[in-house]
């Protein structure tokens, strides 16, 4: 079965991950406080700022998911996740996005706009 990440599917984390964001601070599961980490801008990332989640500019070439659903580069996405019953502790990665597990799953990027 081949698994692959829908643009429903990010959309509806985003909304869990908007709606768990409760400051500036994020605990792990340790239970130590951790200040998440502010996704870089540059080679590999997309710049956050006006970025429309879903879209071809929203790519962390670094980790080949949606910038927006980059839990390596936003540590405090993680709660959203796991919230979501979306997240494998053995390998610190949204199931979604593990291709430990499921070496079948493809994240596609979407297609980039005519005209740009």
């Amino acid at each position: 079965m081949k698994a692959t990440l829908s643009l429903a599917g990010m959309l509806a984390v985003l909304l869990i991950a908007a709606g768990c964001g409760s400051g500036s601070q994020t605990r792990t599961t340790q239970g130590e406080t951790a200040k998440p980490a502010t996704p870089p801008a540059g080679e590999g990332h997309a710049v956050v700022a006006g970025i429309v989640p879903g879209s071809y500019e929203d790519w962390c070439a670094e980790h080949e998911v949606p910038e927006t659903q980059c839990t390596r580069c936003d540590p405090s996405l993680i709660p959203a996740f796991q919230a979501a019953n979306d997240w494998d502790a053995e390998h610190g990665l949204p199931m979604s996005q593990c291709t430990i597990h499921d070496p079948n799953l493809k994240i596609v990027r979407p297609p980039k706009p005519e005209g740009k």
